[in-house]
């Protein structure tokens, strides 16, 4: 399998209960960081941050039992869904020659996630050979995932690798999002279940149509819900009952 995460973290964050189950079976796992994790230094700073960012991702890399991660050194904040980062992306789909890719939802709120999830999309559709992409989330919980990942035996590992990023942990508590967002997903698994992971599967085949048409129907229900809690369709209700009445004693 491929990961492709926007930045040092999110590979486990997102993914890693799939990542450990993929490794636990023997499967080959590469991970890439396309971003160098430094938004926020300044230029002198910059080196060294990513360096440790690197070495945290190592670290976790190490704990989850697969190889050290591959860096591209992107901008943070500066990832852009244009075709030379298709190209880069389909070069190492090419080179690894892996059977399922993962990357970041294209509902994610993060710019660099958004770009990084569509580019990832782009390139698995226009890919010779038959290759599934797994969608994972991080910031934003996807409304229909179509796959629920139960990580109940492997969270404590998850876990150990989540606290490797302690210069994020500093920042935010981001390993309690997760464990948080992790347990939610076993609302409808039943009480044995303890943690799951949940992804938009799109497997060899499929139309991308299905993916166009749930974010048709999300952007539809959002503007539903808009209509409904409006305060002028509060205040027309008696008016539509009343023609509703109307219609019914002329049919």
């Amino acid at each position: 399998m491929l990961v492709l995460a926007p930045h040092p973290d999110d590979e486990v964050f997102g993914c890693g209960g799939a990542i450990l189950r993929h490794a636990s079976l023997g499967d080959a796992v590469h991970v890439i960081i396309t971003s160098d994790g430094a938004f926020h230094c300044e230029a002198e700073q910059k080196a060294s941050h990513t360096a440790m960012r690197q070495a945290e991702s190592n670290a976790a890399a190490a704990i989850m039992g697969y190889g050290q991660p591959e860096y591209w050194g992107l901008p943070d904040r500066g990832i852009t869904c244009d075709e030379p980062l298709i190209q880069r992306i389909t070069a190492a789909i090419a080179a690894f020659k892996p059977d399922l890719v993962m990357a970041p939802s294209i509902y994610e709120v993060h710019p660099d996630h958004l770009a990084l999830g569509t580019a990832a999309l782009q390139a698995v559709r226009h890919h010779e050979y038959p290759l599934s992409l797994a969608m994972y989330e991080v910031g934003v919980p996807m409304q229909r995932p179509n796959i629920l990942l139960d990580i109940s035996d492997l969270q404590a590992r998850k876990q150990q690798a989540m606290a490797c990023f302690a210069s994020q942990l500093k920042t935010q508590r981001y390993d309690q999002h997760i464990q948080a967002l992790n347990r939610f997903r076993t609302y409808t698994l039943g009480p044995l279940v303890t943690a799951a992971e949940a992804y938009f599967l799109l497997r060899p085949g499929e139309s991308l149509c299905a993916v166009d048409a749930q974010q048709r129907a999300d952007e539809l229900q959002k503007t539903l819900d808009t209509i409904l809690h409006s305060r002028s369709w509060r205040f027309s209700a008696p008016l539509r009952a009343f023609a509703r009445w109307l219609r019914s004693r002329t049919s």
